[in-house]
């Protein structure tokens, strides 16, 4: 939060002296509705300078207006009352409160340049700040996921000392920090019910998979890809695959995307790219091992929080959408359904890739299914049959997956030798039946992470733009057979893809 006293012009200057030699009562007064400094100069720590008129956008607001403070919150106010320049500086609002708000002087013997009545105290939040000077008073602290200290108040908060002019840039400034604290307060709850549901979930799997030797996980990645959740089902690909996913959970998870585009510093503050060197966790401990990681996964959330609420640029980008500003609220249910499927995928691919299942490409396209089909021949002579979830098998204790979308075909195999559990084909239908993983998300993810030279890293990386990366919730291996040309560009000069056999020199 950059401010500075310095940055006042000349006119602010001069009345901040008037006031300085002003009483206690004089200045309370000054400062008062009636005749007061604010709306006579602009002098305000919400607010430098006074806007002037703006008819095209007086205009605009015949339809939806901004100013109109008993009205009902709309998402294009964000837009239409300048907020992000009334915050930074720009436009019609000069320097901005960012630059405008004074730091409180706590080494003046003047109660009023120290005592946070007209200023912003070292080290705070600027959230906690705006909402102070907003309301008058009060210690609303939204730094952190917590209802009890951060709850949007009732109507007519606002100060009765705050200029007219500007009380509807207030007033939904102050909306859109409570809106974002709620919804990362709700994520978290959502979150702590949905990695039991998970863990449970998931136990078939590994009765399946591992009957034999307790599958391990890594539990900074557990709860990586359980707290990445909203984002996973905010991507369009996978949005539709799942089923009974509410309206709400949808805009929230879209909302959330965008967001995240928006502002990915937020993102990376959510899922730093960790480390392996983390607790290892069997699958015998694994509900009581997520049970006991809820303040893990509170103090992952909170990196966010305190973020948007520390950096003013952040919080800018990450609401300047106008989704926080509407009226919708994006408080989330304690159970969002699919809000576990990236754990899920994670645990499942995870478990695959433990007992020697891996991934191997064929990358066509195949357009549609007679392209699959004709493409595979079994060890009959036959070519395989499209059976249901766009599997078949080709005879030889492997199955084939097609996914539409990418126009690829992956061959599911097993590479342990003597395998004698679960045949390919019925694994991969097993992991649909019982919502175990999405398969395109399983081999397409892999694929992808690996291109990128990202696999067996991070589970959540970043792209170069600095946007969310989840391919590598995937851990399934992609490989390619002994002496198979690389399917993508190389990486220093090596194809990121392993190959299925370890003796292929042989």
């Amino acid at each position: 939060m950059r401010r500075s006293s310095s940055l006042f012009p000349a006119a602010a200057v001069f009345l901040v002296l008037i006031l300085a030699a002003a009483s206690p009562l004089q200045r309370s007064h000054l400062m008062g509705s009636d005749g007061s400094l604010a709306s006579l100069s602009g002098w305000n720590p919400l607010r430098l300078l006074q806007r002037e008129p703006d008819l095209p956008l007086q205009e605009k607001r015949q339809t939806v207006n901004c100013t109109d403070l008993s009205a009902a919150y709309n998402s294009e106010c964000w837009q239409q009352l300048g907020l992000s320049n009334f915050l930074l500086g720009g436009g019609d609002w000069g320097a901005g409160w960012n630059k405008s708000t004074p730091i409180c002087d706590t080494q003046s013997t003047d109660v009023n340049a120290n005592d946070g009545t007209n200023c912003c105290l070292p080290e705070e939040a600027w959230t906690t700040c705006f909402l102070r000077l907003a309301q008058g008073g009060g210690t609303q602290d939204c730094s952190q996921i917590n209802a009890q200290f951060c709850a949007m108040p009732s109507e007519n908060a606002l100060s009765t000392y705050l200029a007219d002019s500007i009380r509807p840039e207030v007033q939904y400034i102050q909306k859109n920090i409570y809106a974002v604290n709620d919804f990362f307060t709700t994520y978290y709850n959502a979150l702590t019910a949905a990695q039991g549901d998970a863990s449970t979930t998931i136990q078939g799997l590994i009765d399946e998979v591992d009957p034999i030797k307790p599958t391990s996980f890594n539990l900074l990645f557990l709860l990586t890809a359980l707290s990445v959740g909203l984002a996973f089902l905010g991507a369009p690909s996978i949005a539709v695959t799942v089923l009974g996913l509410s309206s709400l959970a949808k805009s929230a998870a879209q909302v959330l995307t965008i967001s995240l585009q928006q502002a990915p510093s937020t993102a990376k503050a959510l899922w730093p790219q960790g480390t392996q060197n983390s607790q290892s966790v069997q699958i015998g401990n694994l509900e009581a091992e997520l049970g006991n990681s809820t303040n893990q996964l509170a103090a992952m959330i909170n990196n966010a929080v305190q973020l948007l609420m520390s950096d003013m640029p952040t919080f800018v980008k990450f609401v300047e959408s106008g989704q926080y500003s509407g009226a919708e609220s994006l408080s989330l249910p304690s159970k969002v359904e699919g809000l576990d499927y990236a754990l899920r995928t994670y645990m499942t691919s995870e478990a695959f890739a433990q007992n020697g299942w891996v991934s191997s490409p064929m990358m066509g396209p195949f357009e549609t299914v007679q392209d699959v089909e004709n493409s595979v021949v079994g060890s009959g002579g036959g070519d395989c049959t499209m059976g249901n979830n766009s599997v078949c098998t080709n005879g030889q204790g492997s199955a084939l997956f097609w996914s539409q979308p990418t126009g690829r075909a992956y061959v599911f195999t097993n590479t342990v030798n003597g395998w004698a559990g679960v045949s390919a084909y019925q694994l991969l239908q097993d992991t649909v039946a019982n919502n175990w993983a999405i398969l395109q998300v399983l081999f397409d993810g892999s694929f992808n992470c690996t291109q990128e030279g990202n696999f067996g890293d991070s589970i959540v990386n970043f792209n170069w733009d600095g946007t969310l990366d989840i391919a590598c919730i995937s851990q399934l291996p992609t490989q390619i057979p002994c002496g198979a040309t690389c399917p993508v560009a190389l990486i220093n000069n090596q194809c990121p893809f392993g190959q299925v056999s370890n003796d292929c020199d042989s």
